[in-house]
């Protein structure tokens, strides 16, 4: 794979192991010639040759395989769908900005994800996992649909970790319409100082709007909740205007945004 210059013209990578996590969900991991690190919060442009080109959040480690997981839910997509081992497809990235620590490191941390709002925020947690002494007490709130919940045979090794798992815990706690989980209802349950805390947040747009007022109600600096936007976008390098929000671009200026950040923009 040969590092072009170009940002429009995608590397070819191989699928090297394609895996059902729920219906019409799937995670592919891919080969690539070259290294193509990534940090939380950033994502790929992914194309299938013949059918066109979309954005997906990067759900892998830095220690694993590019992993990208995808649901079903158009051409693009479902063209994804098809895939098997040894295709190939398209990658340009990893764009966007990272999801920061620096804010949390010696605070307690809430994460909070609705629905598909877990395929970014997995990285997330793993950080926080994996460096448990550099924070302090962790929460998840995770909401989705019963037959959609993701990752379900890791949270074992996140409650190990010391992590509290609070709602949504392998579907045994559903309410709302259509099995739906309203995390940001559940902040009740969250023992910790509000104020000196900070929070993480992905997941359905009207979710991550109530958990930021939420979590601003109760005390948390609007510098300190963190969310990352999904947006229409086709470049992934701020040049086709498609993600424009204000003055900036979802792609090159998010998709990782404080709600500080948001607010002076108007975006909340």
């Amino acid at each position: 794979m040969k590092n072009n210059s170009n940002v429009y013209i995608p590397a070819v990578a191989t699928v090297n192991e394609v895996r059902e996590m729920a219906p019409d969900i799937k995670l592919f991991t891919f080969k690539t010639g070259r290294p193509m690190p990534s940090r939380p919060g950033q994502f790929f442009m992914i194309s299938v040759f013949g059918y066109g080109e979309v954005p997906i959040s990067i759900t892998s480690t830095e220690d694993e395989p590019l992993g990208l997981c995808i649901k079903k839910v158009g051409y693009v997509t479902g063209a994804i769908h098809q895939l098997r081992p040894g295709d190939k497809v398209g990658l340009r990235g990893p764009y966007g900005r990272e999801f920061p620590f620096d804010i949390a490191r010696g605070r307690d941390v809430i994460v909070m994800a609705g629905g598909l709002g877990m395929i970014p925020l997995r990285p997330v947690i793993h950080e926080f996992y994996s460096n448990a002494g550099d924070y302090g007490k962790v929460s998840i709130l995770y909401g989705c649909r019963k037959d959609e919940m993701l990752y379900n045979e890791e949270i074992d090794d996140w409650e190990k970790a010391g992590i509290d798992v609070i709602y949504g815990l392998r579907g045994k706690q559903i309410d709302g319409p259509d099995g739906c989980v309203r995390a940001p209802h559940h902040l009740s349950q969250v023992e910790t100082d509000f104020s000196e805390a900070a929070a993480y947040i992905c997941g359905p747009q009207n979710m991550i709007d109530l958990s930021m007022r939420e979590l601003e109600d109760r005390g948390m600096p609007p510098e300190r909740i963190v969310t990352s936007l999904e947006a229409h976008m086709k470049c992934g390098v701020g040049k086709c205007g498609h993600c424009y929000m204000g003055p900036q671009y979802v792609c090159t200026d998010g998709p990782v945004f404080t709600m500080d950040e948001l607010q002076k923009i108007k975006h909340v």
